[in-house]
């Protein structure tokens, strides 16, 4: 093989594929990579205080009233069947409901805790995951009938799942 015949070789190697993707960039072919399935928050809004514990992440119901109505009452049933589908991530997670509320017995691994500033009303009826700075990163509206329950539930449990693999934050 001559150098011309190899130079040509190289250059349609290397530029082809630059060419290629180019064309899919330009054509609108290429989905940009979305791979989680809550809401992403566009500005920073800090709900909690930082925390010193060993659970990294919170998984917090925030109900739009003063009272615990049945919105809310399906929002914590989610989470608390969420946490339990953790098993021994469970360590990794706290479940807690933004407010004063009294939490009935069925509740016992949620922690009632006030927010540390107004609940936006983009946040109120959902349920919020937040970093353990107190930094809400996603939110997911709380399921309205019993048959959204499970595809909302799946949708939280497969980011906090990949939020969970790739916390550094106990190394």
């Amino acid at each position: 093989m001559n150098k011309k015949k190899f130079l040509l070789l190289f250059v349609l190697c290397c530029g082809v594929p630059l060419l290629a993707a180019k064309i899919v960039l330009e054509m609108g072919w290429f989905n940009g990579g979305v791979s989680s399935k809550g809401l992403w928050q566009t500005s920073e809004v800090f709900l909690l205080p930082a925390s010193a514990e060993k659970a990294h992440w919170r998984l917090a119901v925030a109900p739009a009233a003063d009272s615990c109505d049945k919105l809310c009452e399906q929002g914590l049933y989610t989470v608390k069947q969420l946490y339990l589908g953790l098993g021994r991530k469970q360590q990794h997670v706290q479940p807690l409901l933004l407010g004063s509320f009294a939490l009935p017995a069925e509740y016992a691994a949620f922690i009632s805790q006030d927010a540390t500033q107004t609940i936006p009303q983009s946040l109120q009826n959902h349920i919020l995951l937040i970093d353990q700075q107190g930094l809400v990163l996603l939110s997911y509206p709380m399921p309205m009938v019993e048959t959204d329950m499970a595809a909302i539930a799946k949708a939280i449990r497969q980011d906090l799942l990949k939020l969970l693999n790739y916390d550094r934050t106990s190394v």
